[in-house]
């Protein structure tokens, strides 16, 4: 169900979606529901797509998304930095006939289908992830036959080699959209840049120029702030953690530890602290919320 207040814009929002060709009128049987959210304006809405049941449904795709702190090791080692990211997300991969259908969604207005990928199905990051991967790294190349094409074929199921020699590509490193190029002096970072530019247009990548930094001594990254002195905590991020409640239930704990766990670089003797809360059980959450917090943590600590 949509409020009255946002069906006019959610009918504009449709209709510019097919006039793109992003989507498409659909008779799938498949059919998830929409979450209206306003944007930070108070006008303008983002339509999300709850894909709860589908994904519950899918099979998770074997592809190893990069580890956070292999893309953070030795920022600190070159002397400028390039934070580029990418237009258009999700949306410059064409989706198969299956899974158009499966992608289905009802709205007041009808049934439609992605004709691109859209944010929300589960295995939506790998894909995106293995497209960047092959854009930046040049294992796969396009066959002879899509040269010409703007929508290429899957180069991972042609699977024909990339035989180009190339220069080193160790100065990229990419984390589904967000991409960093670094080089020890100005004129190899945009020697990299151009190169990487060439490589997005050749696969059809955007990149978004008015979110992306180029040129800079220090930029932010994956929520860290890097820079040739190292690695520092977002300022933004470290105030969100401040403000996370105390948790009250063993889930809660857990998502809180996942979430410090994060900085855990920058935590002295975190481990040491979570492992102790990692063994607290359900029944002690009650009497954590009969003491004051911080009482209660030193306590089981």
């Amino acid at each position: 169900r949509v409020a009255p207040q946002f069906r006019e814009k959610l009918s504009d929002l449709i209709k510019g979606l097919l006039s793109a060709k992003m989507i498409s009128p659909s008779t799938s049987p498949w059919a998830s529901p929409i979450v209206i959210i306003i944007k930070k304006n108070g006008v303008d809405i983002r339509l999300c797509i709850d894909y709860r049941v589908v994904n519950g449904l899918t099979q998770l795709m074997v592809y190893p998304m990069p580890l956070i702190n292999d893309l953070l090791e030795d920022l600190d080692k070159v002397l400028w930095y390039c934070s580029l990211d990418m237009a258009s997300g999700f949306w410059v991969v064409s989706m198969t006939e299956r899974a158009r259908l499966i992608s289905a969604f009802i709205t007041p207005f009808g049934l439609f289908e992605w004709n691109r990928m859209p944010f929300g199905l589960k295995n939506a990051p790998q894909i995106y992830q293995r497209l960047i991967d092959n854009a930046l790294y040049g294992y796969l190349k396009i066959s002879s036959d899509d040269s010409n094409d703007s929508e290429h074929r899957d180069v991972f199921l042609t699977g024909e080699a990339e035989t180009e020699q190339k220069p080193s590509v160790l100065g990229r490193r990419s984390y589904i959209d967000d991409i960093l190029v670094t080089a020890d002096s100005w004129d190899t970072l945009c020697n990299e840049v151009d190169r990487l530019l060439e490589a997005c247009d050749k696969w059809n990548l955007s990149i978004s120029v008015v979110k992306s930094f180029w040129g800079l001594r220090k930029v932010d990254y994956l929520g860290h702030q890097v820079s040739m002195d190292g690695l520092e905590a977002h300022p933004k991020d470290l105030q969100a953690l401040a403000d996370l409640p105390f948790p009250s239930t063993l889930r809660a704990m857990q998502s809180f530890l996942g979430s410090l766990n994060y900085y855990s670089r920058f935590i002295e003797d975190f481990a040491i602290y979570a492992s102790v809360l990692y063994e607290l059980r359900e029944s002690d959450f009650h009497e954590i919320t009969r003491k004051k917090p911080k009482e209660s943590v030193v306590e089981k600590a």
